[in-house]
């Protein structure tokens, strides 16, 4: 990797490229965005079919008491992947268990444990705080480029494509399920199994993309690119192009913001992200105008 930076930088001071390519930290984030945002924009209109977009918030806030639980234990601030990992898992099994055996609306559900995991992330991030600097915990908070490593950038391609096999592999029995229960459970899909495996995936693919987002910003990154995508679709096929170009658009525009304006990449992108939104719906209102 080491010699892909020293070509890169030597092609951005003769010119070839821009001066942003010069930094190997630089570098290393466009790879994350690059690797992050085809796997959160294809996993995005799932998330909205299946209505889990307040799951995914729950997610960010259990990542950041994840990582304080993994602080605590010794783990180093660079790759607390073991608590947020645990954590998470553990939280996201416990909410998809008592949803499909709760009379309680899912919603209710979710910010119970939302409640839940952000005051215990909370206490926990005081006592963290007499160890680390409060600004280095920022960073996993709302996403920076220094805190990617290329050993994160080997963890994200090896979990993205695993991500990728597993939801190719039951993508239909997935989206019938999301659509309609009834008519899956006819057609044989064990809605059980899809649940928990969709629901571990997303966590994964979450946890991996925290350090460039940031965990109280990852519910954008997983649920607007689909609601981009939907004011455009008329397809299912163009309604994952889409989220996944909107999410690739978000991430490339909002990495080259932050280090041009000097602000956290999660704002930048999230900001980029909502507007395109807004861009889309405009775009999406106008045709229907000219079409209706």
């Amino acid at each position: 990797m080491t010699d892909l930076y020293t070509w890169l930088a030597a092609a951005a001071e003769r010119g070839t490229l821009p001066d942003a390519f010069r930094y190997a930290f630089f570098v290393r984030g466009l790879a994350a965005v690059l690797l992050i945002a085809p796997l959160l924009g294809g996993m995005s209109h799932l998330v909205v079919a299946r209505r889990m977009s307040f799951f995914s918030a729950a997610l960010g806030h259990a990542a950041l008491t994840g990582l304080t639980i993994g602080l605590l234990l010794g783990e180093p601030l660079n790759g607390a992947y073991g608590g947020i990992f645990g954590f998470c898992s553990l939280a996201a099994l416990a909410m998809v268990y008592i949803k499909r055996h709760s009379a309680l609306p899912s919603d209710t559900l979710i910010g119970v444990f939302l409640s839940v995991t952000l005051g215990l992330g909370i206490c926990l991030l005081v006592a963290v705080t007499k160890r680390f600097n409060i600004h280095q915990v920022e960073a996993v908070m709302f996403g920076s480029l220094l805190t990617v490593t290329d050993t994160d950038l080997l963890l994200l391609l090896g979990l993205g494509l695993v991500i990728a096999a597993l939801l190719a592999r039951i993508y239909n029995a997935l989206l019938l399920d999301s659509l309609d229960s009834a008519t899956s459970r006819v057609a044989g899909v064990r809605s059980g199994f899809v649940d928990y495996l969709f629901v571990m995936l997303l966590t994964a693919a979450i946890i991996v993309s925290i350090k460039i987002i940031g965990a109280l910003l990852i519910e954008a990154m997983v649920v607007v690119p689909a609601a981009a995508a939907r004011n455009l679709a008329r397809t299912t096929r163009s309604y994952l192009a889409l989220s996944v170009m909107a999410a690739l658009a978000a991430g490339i525009g909002g990495l080259f913001l932050s280090t041009r304006f000097l602000v956290p990449t999660g704002g930048a992108v999230v900001l980029v992200l909502s507007s395109l939104f807004f861009v889309t719906l405009a775009a999406g209102w106008i045709r229907n105008r000219i079409v209706g």
